[in-house]
């Protein structure tokens, strides 16, 4: 139950009321019943192995070792710029006039293409040969089968593409950077918290050139991260909420979209200098989709995030949605809320210096 402060947010309140179609659950109901077309299969080989990274490597000779003309080869299967959302002219109805929707848009189309600052050749050839000595960071060099797994699943479903790592000087346009394995925790589905492993890509590490692709990405050029401020509008609107209901539970919920980060192309030649190797395979990964440690990846998640934020708070608060009618089937499988709050007494809030708003039906960040 978390709330978009304007405070936080370039979006004006006209902005956020004026992007709306007329109809819009009508305007979504149209959308999700309109047919998804199966894509097909690709021509590159998604395996962890030595011979579908050498049929990559010709396929991509076939192409004259363009990855542009090889993507648009298959664009009309998972490794087309899109295929993860809905076709942009279904979109369109609904997205148009969101402030957000041009740099969405552009993504859906040609991928997320991060603006960076140049590097000569003969920089980005001698980064490359000192990147193929280095090799990885030391955690990830210390637990060797456990980054195959990590690349096995990025290359499983399409989101990374491999190729022999004898053959990256050949490939043109092609930055390397280390990657490290970072320890964390998640829960199981009985709320125990357990230890999970994390690729992590640090494109931020420099080699002799004193440059990497994060700090030659130029940060004019980004949107403004507004989900990096959600846990502060979070505690701040459960704050307003009781204060305007001092009697009442009070539910809140986080839902993780499944993979986020894959699910958004980058631009082929974003996608070329978001390599990764594992050395003892004798693999490249060329990155398909944002990566975890690219500088602009947030920013240009934001752009789809901010807007399925925004769509929630809309339907949320149209009083012609009728839930019954236009809701996901998935829903349906969800428990009922469990109540911890029995015998517990509801603790109060404090004024608040600024003005938060609060809705009757809920909200999201």
């Amino acid at each position: 139950m978390i709330a978009h402060y304007h405070f936080f947010c370039p979006v004006t309140e006209p902005e956020l009321r004026s992007w709306l179609p007329d109809d819009l659950p009508g305007t979504i109901k149209e959308i999700v019943e309109k047919e998804c077309l199966q894509p097909e299969e690709p021509a590159f080989k998604f395996d962890l192995t030595l011979e579908a990274a050498h049929k990559n490597y010709l396929y991509l000779l076939k192409h004259g070792l363009s990855l542009e003309s090889a993507l648009e080869a298959q664009k009309d299967s998972p490794l087309g710029y899109g295929s993860e959302f809905r076709p942009i002219e279904t979109l369109e109805p609904l997205l148009a006039k969101h402030p957000f929707w041009p740099r969405l848009k552009q993504i859906l189309t040609s991928g997320s293409s991060w603006d960076l600052e140049d590097l000569d050749e003969d920089k980005r050839m001698s980064d490359l040969q000192e990147a193929l000595a280095r090799g990885n960071h030391k955690g990830a060099k210390e637990k060797p089968e456990e980054l195959k797994k990590l690349g096995i699943k990025d290359v499983h479903y399409g989101f990374a593409l491999p190729v022999p790592l004898a053959k990256l000087l050949k490939i043109p346009g092609i930055c390397l950077a280390p990657v490290n394995i970072a320890p964390q925790n998640t829960i199981d589905e009985h709320g125990n918290i357990i230890a999970k492993d994390r690729l992590t890509h640090d494109q931020s590490f420099e080699f002799s050139s004193g440059t990497s692709v994060n700090s030659r990405t130029k940060e004019e050029s980004l949107l403004p991260c507004i989900f990096g401020q959600a846990f502060k509008r979070h505690i701040l609107q459960v704050v307003a909420t009781r204060l305007k209901f001092p009697d009442v539970e009070i539910y809140g919920v986080k839902i993780d979209i499944k993979s986020a980060y894959r699910r958004m192309h980058i631009a082929f030649k974003t996608a070329l200098r978001s390599t990764l190797q594992l050395e003892e395979e004798q693999i490249a990964l060329i990155m398909l989709r944002l990566t975890f440690g690219g500088k602009a990846c947030p920013s240009e998640w934001g752009a789809a995030s901010e807007i399925f934020c925004d769509l929630t708070n809309a339907l949320l608060n149209d009083p012609s949605w009728d839930p019954e009618e236009l809701y996901n089937p998935q829903s349906d499988e969800l428990p009922e809320p469990a109540s911890p709050m029995e015998g517990v007494e509801l603790g109060q809030a404090r004024e608040l210096a600024i003005n938060v708003p609060v809705s009757d039906v809920g909200s999201t960040d």
